[in-house]
């Protein structure tokens, strides 16, 4: 029992050995993912956004009386350009949803040039809605994406299988006995390397509980754009660096002590 509680060396040379194959098989896995709902959103006219996997359909025809209300809050100056439309999104399983998304463009009126662009939810009566709208979709395609991946990683490493990263370089996951993990224990290290994930999607979703505009008031909202106000990226610039830190100190982790006594699991060099 006390040979079992030793934990796991492997030599340094196999680090970026698993370090590929690590990638490799996650580019292989989101992207199975992602045709896989791609195909099912359109078949079924949803959008799932599944990682990010986004769709709008977008129509120029704006109401006149919302068209002047825009017009009249927002007025333009002689070298800028407006387009209005209203966006349609239908998600699965929260229905449809429509946006105003009223873009401004400056002269020359091109994609290099600066942009404003107003986004903001209509009801069935196509009048702007400015409370938050929490983007309850997003995390659960977050969460979903997760556990799909770590569904994939778990049957393709249980039980002395490998993935196709794994076996191009000769790799097999296996426990300190030289047995490969059941399909129980392999999720359960699967599902701990994706945890950041999870969070991100839960941090995501918190944000999205803030105001995304500094007034609920609709016409306040078009004279603070009219002088010149554009929305932020700050915050989720932020959030994408912490998590991007974040996930890549965890995922060096499983090469730390008390994880691997935690699981007693490793890709090694595979047996001929």
């Amino acid at each position: 029992m006390a040979a079992m509680q030793q934990p796991i060396s492997l030599p340094s040379r196999y680090f970026w050995r698993r370090f590929v194959a690590f990638a490799l098989d996650l580019f292989i896995f989101q992207a199975a993912i992602l045709i896989s709902v791609h195909c099912i959103s359109t078949a079924f006219s949803l959008d799932l956004r599944f990682a990010r996997w986004t769709s709008m359909e977008c129509t120029e025809k704006v109401p006149d009386q919302l068209a002047k209300r825009i017009e009249t809050g927002w007025p333009l100056n002689p070298n800028e350009l407006r387009t209005n439309e209203i966006c349609e999104v239908r998600q699965f399983p929260f229905g449809r949803q429509r946006y105003l998304r009223t873009t401004v463009l400056f002269e020359p009126w091109d994609y290099v040039t600066p942009t404003q662009v107003l986004t903001i939810p209509v009801d069935t009566d196509e009048n702007p809605v400015t409370r938050t709208t929490p983007s309850y979709s997003n995390l659960i395609s977050g969460i979903g994406n997760t556990v799909l991946i770590a569904l994939a990683f778990a049957c393709f490493s249980a039980k002395g299988r490998r993935t196709f990263g794994k076996a191009v370089y000769f790799l097999r996951v296996t426990s300190v006995d030289g047995k490969g993990p059941d399909f129980v224990t392999a999720l359960k290290r699967e599902i701990l390397k994706f945890s950041p994930n999870v969070l991100f999607s839960a941090a995501a979703f918190a944000i999205s509980l803030f105001p995304a505009y500094p007034t609920e008031d609709f016409d306040a909202l078009l004279a603070i754009f009219h002088d010149g106000y554009a929305p932020s990226d700050t915050t989720m610039i932020w959030l994408y660096g912490i998590w991007t830190v974040t996930i890549m100190a965890w995922w060096l982790l499983p090469f730390a002590e008390w994880k691997e006594r935690s699981f007693m699991i490793a890709s090694a060099p595979a047996k001929s």
